[in-house]
């Protein structure tokens, strides 16, 4: 699906990313962390086609992401960035339509197979109160789900997510968080940026880890409380309750 070999991008002469390896399977959970400044954000920005000046090679189904189309790579996933940029007046249903674009054609409307998958999100998502209102009199909570709302209607196999919880409260998140994981089950693959690590570890298949553009671990979840210390500078520790796995900071 994606395969990244010796990726490296440069800023102002400086790596942001060195020398980075990753392959990322159909139907896996990848959660990506690691401090601020540490080129997580770059890294999905280069994944979804809107970096192209790096070394290396990143390759989105077999094709080189600098050589492709933004509608190709619309059709082979979906990017959902930490904020959102609308500044237009825009209904909220208009946006969740254009989620459909890439599979319509320039000269047609939008299919009923189209309308469909727009209606069962907005169902699934309860954003009913807000499809008739314009994007910009929302909140950044109610903006965040429209966003990704938005990224589910792509129905593409592989979504990538930048701080998703962010501007959300606990309710939304739980409901967000059981979106995902059901998304998953049903053979989307996921890659998810976040510094709820406590919340996503848990429904994660594999980690990477960055530090300072560079790779601390790169495999399957696996809790370890050293690679953990490395990446973050404090300390985790986990307990089981009710049958849960519960990840925290150790204070």
């Amino acid at each position: 699906m994606i395969e990244i070999r010796d990726l490296c991008y440069t800023r102002d002469k400086r790596y942001i990313l060195k020398n980075i390896d990753l392959k990322i399977q159909p139907g896996d959970s990848w959660m990506i962390i690691g401090p601020n400044g540490a080129g997580k954000t770059t890294l999905l920005r280069i994944m979804c086609g809107l970096l192209k000046d790096y070394s290396g090679s990143v390759r989105i189904d077999g094709k080189e992401a600098r050589n492709t189309t933004p509608k190709e790579i619309a059709q082979s996933l979906s990017y959902q960035p930490q904020f959102d940029e609308f500044s237009l007046p825009l209904k909220v249903l208009d946006i969740l339509m254009a989620g459909r674009y890439p599979y319509k054609s320039f000269f047609k409307d939008y299919s009923e197979k189209d309308i469909q998958a727009v209606d069962q999100i907005i169902r699934m998502m309860n954003l009913e109160p807000l499809v008739n209102r314009d994007i910009n009199t929302l909140s950044g909570g109610e903006r965040k789900k429209v966003t990704l709302a938005s990224a589910f209607i792509q129905d593409v196999p592989l979504i990538l997510f930048d701080e998703p919880f962010t501007f959300l409260d606990p309710a939304v998140i739980s409901g967000l968080k059981n979106i995902m994981n059901s998304m998953n089950r049903i053979g989307k693959t996921l890659v998810v940026v976040s510094h709820d690590f406590e919340i996503l570890f848990p429904a994660s298949t594999h980690i990477l880890a960055l530090k300072n553009g560079q790779v601390v671990y790169n495999g399957p979840r696996n809790f370890d409380k050293e690679m953990l210390r490395q990446t973050y500078g404090t300390h985790f520790e986990r307990i089981f309750h009710n049958g849960k796995e519960i990840i925290f900071i150790d204070e």
